[in-house]
């Protein structure tokens, strides 16, 4: 027998919606919110540690064989009313399931990576949905990891989570902090590479990536810094035609990752 929570005030309906909407609320915690049936099925087969899961009447009536992968996951699991439902959805999809888990240990400081591979540093980045597309195509294409820089949004952010399709949970991640002052320390260890528009920049097409790289994106709007520039080793850019003159985010990521992998 669930227990319910009838009252959109209850502390659980609470402590989610803070960890929906606060990054500091969830590193304070080491917790994360997720919504979904599709994305919490990832959690758990990603062996993400569930601390609650929170289902509606219809949800359980609907998928009847989730129910019991949901009593599996061994947390405490709450029956919640359609006014508790409204008040947790962050999205038109969420299907009555909703969930906290703990953040992976597999996700990791800058220090801890291994001087081997090929991994990609995001710095700055701050669409969610171009950092969620990012680290599932990181995924795709076997890249052995991705950095995270301190500038760039949290990827436990719902919106990152659900662009990611659940590549959040299974691909190495690694914060680092000062993207200049990580790679300085990265380029003792990998040929770093910073991905700018620039024509005197080397092709992605036509680069030769050492078996230990580092590629860097920066933000968005601005590129990268200057002194990030300048940390890095090398410069390489996607060479374009026509009168396009920048692509967008997740676009060049996905096409520097290929070359990355490939070459």
């Amino acid at each position: 027998m669930m227990e319910q929570i009838l009252s959109k005030d209850n502390k659980n309906v609470k402590e989610y919606g803070k960890l929906i909407s606060s990054k500091s609320y969830r590193d304070q915690n080491g917790t994360f919110a997720i919504e979904s049936i599709k994305l919490i099925l990832e959690a758990a087969c990603s062996g993400v540690i569930f601390q609650k899961v929170f289902v509606t009447e219809q949800c359980v009536k609907k998928n009847p064989a989730v129910l019991q992968k949901l009593f599996d996951l061994d947390c405490p699991v709450y029956q919640i009313s359609k006014a508790v439902e409204e008040k947790m959805t962050c999205t038109q999809n969420a299907g009555g399931l909703f969930a906290i888990c703990k953040k992976l240990d597999k996700h990791r400081q800058a220090d801890t990576i291994v001087p081997n591979g090929k991994y990609l540093y995001l710095a700055g980045l701050q669409d969610t949905g171009n950092v969620g597309t990012i680290l599932r195509t990181a995924e795709a294409v076997g890249l052995d990891g991705v950095m995270i820089s301190a500038g760039t949004c949290d990827i436990y952010n719902l919106k990152v989570l659900r662009a990611s399709m659940g590549s959040a949970f299974r691909l190495p991640i690694f914060f680092g902090k000062d993207p200049a002052s990580d790679l300085e320390q990265f380029g003792k260890r990998f040929v770093t590479y910073a991905a700018v528009v620039d024509e005197s920049a080397d092709s992605v097409l036509q680069t030769s990536f050492a078996p230990n790289s580092m590629v860097v994106i920066g933000n968005e709007g601005n590129g990268l810094e200057p002194r990030t520039i300048a940390a890095c080793q090398k410069q390489i850019t996607i060479r374009m035609k026509g009168n396009a003159e920048s692509l967008n985010a997740g676009m060049a990521a996905g096409i520097l990752m290929w070359e990355l992998v490939q070459n």
